[in-house]
C-alpha cells in the first residue's frame, strides 16, 4: 500500500467519510492536528511516524 493511501485511509476513518469524499481542508487540518499532537505529546502519541 502506498504511504499516501495509508494516510488517506486514516484521515477518512477519523472523519467518518469515504476517501473520495475528503476535502483538501480536512486533509490539511488532520496533518496540522497530528503535528500539534507530536509537538505537545511526543512522537509516540502522534499517528505519523516521522
Amino acid at each position: 500500500m502506498a504511504a499516501s493511501s495509508w494516510h488517506e485511509r486514516q484521515i477518512a476513518t477519523e472523519a467518518e467519510r469515504a476517501i473520495e469524499q475528503l476535502t483538501v481542508k480536512q486533509v490539511v487540518t488532520w496533518f496540522e492536528k497530528d503535528g500539534k499532537i507530536r509537538r505537545e505529546q511526543g512522537t509516540q502519541a502522534a499517528f505519523l511516524d516521522l
